[in-house]
């Protein structure tokens, strides 16, 4: 026991503390692996779905795989194959019911100069299988344009462009041009400016004199305009009350007129029913005249001084229409 080596007295339990610090260390290290792992998806169940490139320019493994923005999974292989380059996606199985089989994969950046990632697209074909994606099914993939063929773009569109300057251009070098005209034209408007600007003062000085001329002459009929209106405040009340008596004598004759004409119309009716009796009484006491007067002309006192009436014949069935005179017959003989 003598040869044991005695510990040093100065750092009391340090093999606790150290086998403790290893162990922290070794917890939080496992936890650090865990905790990417996790991140990584190895604790969710994943789906691999697979597409074809020409070239993976920009794709690299573990990059983030997003739907409708948000990362659903990340980049599990890239392999040459004799199609091109086949990649590999890892999509969390919650997500893969809404990918559809016509869905497909572009590349993506987060602005300009942003992250790269891969944007998965639900097929949005209406006459398109509607059944989701499965474990190693092939979706489409659309290539992301290059600089070529964005500067073939933007020539293709600014090309029209250019030719319609060229030919603005050409059309402004014309000495016959239109425009040339144009400003010719223009050029002798503004020559014409000043004048045209002298006779509108002229005329607007005119203007302002004969509105100050017309302005008096206003106020004076104004003036008298007032006048007349005063007196006709004045005097209407009294031709008003005048009016009044006036209408109500009208009204006094027209009731009068009303009695009188009812009284007349009553004494007319009484006439005109007592009429028909008069009438009679009138033609019995023409009839009894008649009589008196026949009865007279029968007596013998008046009968030899009447002439009886005699039958005459016409002008041109008579002896005088034959030019023969005749002689009226003789009177009955005087007793």
């Amino acid at each position: 026991m003598q040869d044991q080596q005695d510990l040093p007295r100065r750092f009391p339990g340090i093999r606790r503390r150290i086998s403790l610090f290893l162990v922290v260390a070794l917890c939080g290290l496992v936890g650090a692996v865990l905790l990417v792992a996790y991140k990584q998806g190895a604790f969710v169940r994943q789906t691999t779905i697979y597409f074809y490139a020409d070239d993976v320019i920009g794709i690299n493994k573990g990059m983030t795989v997003r739907l409708f923005g948000l990362p659903v999974g990340n980049v599990k292989s890239l392999e040459i194959t004799g199609r091109g380059v086949q990649v590999g996606l890892s999509i969390i199985s919650e997500y893969v019911p809404r990918l559809t089989k016509g869905s497909h994969a572009r590349l993506t950046r987060e602005g300009y100069i942003g992250a790269a990632s891969i944007l998965l697209v639900p097929g949005n074909d209406p006459k398109g299988s509607r059944e989701p994606l499965a474990e190693g099914d092939m979706i489409g993939y659309v290539a992301n344009r290059g600089v070529a063929e964005l500067v073939d773009d933007i020539k293709n569109q600014l090309s029209p462009v250019v030719t319609e300057l060229r030919r603005m251009i050409t059309e402004l070098n014309r000495p016959d041009g239109d425009l040339r005209k144009s400003l010719q034209a223009a050029s002798v408007v503004l020559q014409q400016l000043p004048e045209t600007n002298r006779e509108m003062r002229q005329l607007l000085r005119d203007t302002d004199r004969t509105v100050l001329a017309v302005g008096g002459r206003a106020d004076a009929a104004l003036a008298a305009t007032a006048r007349v209106g005063t007196q006709l405040d004045r005097d209407l009340p009294e031709l008003s009350r005048k009016l009044g008596t006036a209408l109500d004598s009208v009204a006094e004759a027209a009731g009068e007129i009303r009695v009188a004409t009812r009284k007349n119309g009553e004494a007319l009716h009484e006439v005109l029913s007592q009429t028909p009796a008069l009438l009679r009484d009138g033609g019995q006491l023409l009839h009894d005249g008649q009589e008196v007067v026949g009865a007279a002309k029968n007596t013998w006192l008046l009968r030899d001084y009447i002439d009886a009436p005699a039958m005459r014949t016409l002008p041109v069935d008579s002896f005088e229409a034959l030019g023969g005179s005749a002689k009226a017959p003789a009177g009955p003989a005087q007793h």
